[in-house]
């Protein structure tokens, strides 16, 4: 997915992205909704769907990077240096369990009956990686 500053050039261009069998629903602050009716304007090739759905990826693509690695248990060791590797444990696979979760649901809405999942079920991470490890 494109960082926040490529998605003007992404907007210039077709959609191919899929949607949600259901609709979602919510109220915004007044000074966001004028600057998605701006971008609207800006960007009348694209919806407002499009546009909203690509600002969510990339704000929740910032959340994602923004999770603080929790180690777990150790799961194996790194191929080049044999130093252990740890399951990571903290928000971020929580996170990544839920949104792999409610993605099969949404999938198999659409009739997709084995979806493959979002995320790989196992993050793992160095040592020295880890915060306030």
């Amino acid at each position: 997915m494109p960082k926040s500053s490529d998605l003007p050039g992404r907007w210039g261009l077709p959609d191919n992205s899929r949607l949600t069998p259901k609709q979602f629903s919510f109220r915004l602050p007044v000074h966001v909704a004028a600057k998605i009716q701006a971008l609207c304007e800006v960007y009348p090739q694209r919806s407002r769907t499009e546009i909203v759905g690509d600002l969510l990826t990339d704000a929740l693509q910032r959340v994602e990077r923004s999770f603080p690695l929790v180690g777990g248990g150790q799961v194996g060791f790194q191929p080049n240096t044999d130093e252990p590797w740890f399951e990571e444990v903290g928000p971020g696979s929580r996170f990544r369990k839920l949104a792999n979760k409610y993605y099969e649901e949404m999938e198999k809405e659409l009739g997709n009956k084995k979806p493959a999942p979002l995320y790989g079920s196992e993050i793992r991470v160095a040592k020295e990686d880890l915060e306030g490890q």
